[in-house]
């Protein structure tokens, strides 16, 4: 489910800023849009395979991958805070000067930019969960594509603000989540070498509904079960606790450190947010 939500907030900023571009563009100069366009999404795929490959070969790469695309959530979120308003006047202004390699140019940095940070996050997600919805994710950049020509043809009408206000926290969320399971694994990665990286990971902050090997027979429908054992709903691993986890990083054992990460990554983030929005907001 995160990963159609982030695949549907990439995309459709990519839709948005394309679709101002589009609607002041001549259309003789149409084809230099597209070629940005489609060269993007080529130069993402390749950074796909690139990354999968890089990811396999050993466990700290998850966790540098997974502190950037911490990271780069926060950034995203902030940047659109603070461009939000003008973004739009902005590209009415380059899109009128008809020039053909500065069209290219804003078409394929603005979606090269959502399509390498979707690749991260992607990656992330499918590290965190340990399995991935491609349907979910395809899924979401086709409505984002489908909501961007809406608001082509009708965007003067819909109020985008209180939109990307909602989701903006909610990928501050995930933004945390991703973090605390940088600090899982990276726990996980030298408890083995040192004591002090064991003591932290065993310090735990809560110890949660534990699997079972049977389920009660009168609530088996309300357990998951995966790799031989039977989740509680409420485990990350079974049905509600598994939503939770895709959107905030919940975990049914978590250890102080992840806690406080989590937390102050949150917090951050959510100061930045806050500091950077429009003045009267």
């Amino acid at each position: 489910m995160s990963e159609a939500f982030v695949t549907f907030r990439e995309a459709l900023e990519a839709a948005l800023i394309v679709g101002i571009l589009a609607r002041y563009v001549p259309q003789r100069e149409r084809t230099w849009l597209w070629g940005g366009i489609f060269s993007a999404i080529g130069v993402s795929i390749a950074a796909a395979i690139a990354l999968a490959k890089l990811s396999a070969i050993h466990q700290a790469w998850e966790v540098i991958f997974s502190i950037l695309a911490a990271g780069m959530l926060i950034y995203m979120v902030v940047w659109m805070q603070r461009r939000g308003a003008s973004l739009s006047s902005e590209l009415r202004e380059a899109a009128k000067t008809s020039a053909g390699w500065l069209l290219f140019s804003l078409s394929f940095t603005a979606v090269l930019r959502e399509g390498l940070e979707t690749v991260l996050f992607l990656r992330t997600l499918w590290a965190m969960q340990q399995k991935l919805s491609w349907i979910g994710g395809i899924l979401g950049v086709f409505v984002a594509v489908a909501l961007g020509v809406l608001l082509f043809w009708y965007g003067k009408r819909v109020p985008l603000r209180p939109f990307f206000q909602v989701t903006s926290v909610l990928l501050l969320l995930i933004a945390a989540g991703m973090a605390a399971y940088a600090a899982h694994e990276l726990l996980e990665m030298l408890e083995s070498r040192y004591e002090w990286a064991e003591e932290l990971a065993e310090a735990k902050a809560w110890s949660l509904f534990p699997p079972r090997t049977e389920v009660p027979q009168d609530y088996a429908w309300a357990y998951t079960f995966q790799e031989g054992q039977y989740f509680p709903p409420f485990h990350h691993k079974g049905w509600i606790g598994g939503i939770v986890h895709a959107f905030t990083g919940w975990r049914a054992s978590m250890s102080w450190v992840e806690v406080i990460v989590w937390g102050l990554t949150l917090s951050g983030g959510l100061y930045l947010w806050w500091r950077y929005r429009p003045e009267g907001k």
